[in-house]
This record gives structure tokens, sequence and C-alpha cells, in this order.
């Protein structure tokens, strides 16, 4: 809703149609990111990455790279698997949801946040922030902010 109010033009993707359905008012994709073209002043993926394999996640990264303009802003927000307490609730949940079939995805990848930094790295990222934003919830989650 801020991007739209701004002027933004956001589109949504997620190949999941249950998810992707309840986002009124915003341009939706169903299906990966393979699935639309063009450049991007931002892109945002948000509880994404868990559930892809981590062999997964450099080819996506290249594939974000190539569609974000120079400049862009790339915001990442997944899970701290170092925190281990959080971290065991939040595998115990994510095993329920998939076993009723509430999200998709075979994955649980998780990697340390001073390794997922320099992944980013490596594809070009500039990291400007990188913090936990957890307090007060019961997940590890975990901000990334970089510029291309």
């Amino acid at each position: 809703m801020l991007a739209r109010e701004r002027g933004a033009r956001p589109v949504a993707v997620d190949p999941d149609i249950r998810k992707v359905r309840r986002l009124n008012g915003i341009k939706s994709v169903i299906g990966y990111d393979d699935c639309i073209r063009g450049t991007f002043d931002a892109v945002a993926i948000i509880d994404v990455l868990y559930k892809l394999p981590i062999a997964d996640w450099d080819a996506l990264l290249d594939r974000i790279r190539q569609r974000l303009k120079p400049g862009g802003i790339l915001i990442i927000k997944e899970h701290d698997p170092t925190a281990r307490i959080k971290h065991s609730i939040n595998r115990l949940q994510e095993r329920l949801a998939s076993a009723l079939h509430l999200t998709l995805g075979e994955s649980f990848s998780y990697e340390p946040p001073p390794e997922f930094i320099k992944r980013l790295q490596s594809h070009g990222f500039a990291v400007v922030e990188a913090k936990r934003i957890d307090r007060g919830y019961p997940h590890p989650h975990m901000l990334y902010v970089a510029r291309l």
C-alpha cells in the first residue's frame, strides 16, 4: 500500500494463487520470477528463500541482479538459524504448515547471517543493513537491505 501511495506500481509474484488473490489493487502474477519481464527499482523477497534449496539461491540472486535497475534496492526478510530457540519454533510451525499444505515448497533452507551477507556481496550487492527484527516475535526474523 505504501508503495502505491508513493506512485510506485508494485507487482506481486507468487506461485500460490491463495496468497496472490488477497492483494487487492496490486498487479499480481501467479508463478515464479521467470514469468515476469522488465526492470525494477526495488525487489522484496519475504519469507521465500527458506522454501528453496540453497543450491537454487545463487541463480535467483543473479536473475534479480539482472532485473534490478542500477542503484536499485533489494529487501530480503528471512530467518536467522543461529537463534536456536526461535529457529526451533519456526521449524516446527513450518513442518505443520507444510503437512497441512498451507505453503508450497519442499525445502527448509537457512543460512547464518554472515554467510548470507557474503552470498549477497558475491552477486554484486552492497549490503546496507542486516539486522534482527524479531523483538517480541517467536520467530528469528532477519532483515537484509542491499543496493546494486
